[in-house]
């Protein structure tokens, strides 16, 4: 009887033995995959944070585009009124110019 309790001990610790050894082979492989999704996370996270970056620039700057646009928008309405004018004067000197052949008949 001895010797089936000896016998019982070693395949206890045998399939105790395989056992932690599995365990800490899954535990390793875990870990390497944890560790290759952490590099994937911290590479898109930087992505993600310069593209941020980019949007907080652009938003940044839109107040000093819009004031470029507002002053374009007020020099083409210049523009527009100064042609509207000069658009008058010439429609006057073109009546001018015409006025002595309403005289002669054509």
């Amino acid at each position: 009887m001895d010797n089936a309790v000896w016998l019982s001990a070693l395949a206890l610790l045998a399939l105790v033995l395989v056992s932690l050894a599995v365990l800490a082979l899954s535990g390793w492989r875990l870990f390497k995959v944890l560790k290759a999704t952490q590099k994937r996370i911290g590479a898109a996270a930087a992505t993600l944070s310069a593209e941020a970056d980019r949007l907080s620039a652009a938003m940044a700057a839109l107040p000093d585009r819009q004031a470029e646009v507002q002053n374009a928008v007020a020099s083409l309405g210049m523009r527009v009124r100064v042609l509207g004018v000069l658009a008058t004067a010439a429609s006057d000197a073109a009546d001018v110019l015409r006025a002595p052949l309403r005289y002669i008949g054509r």
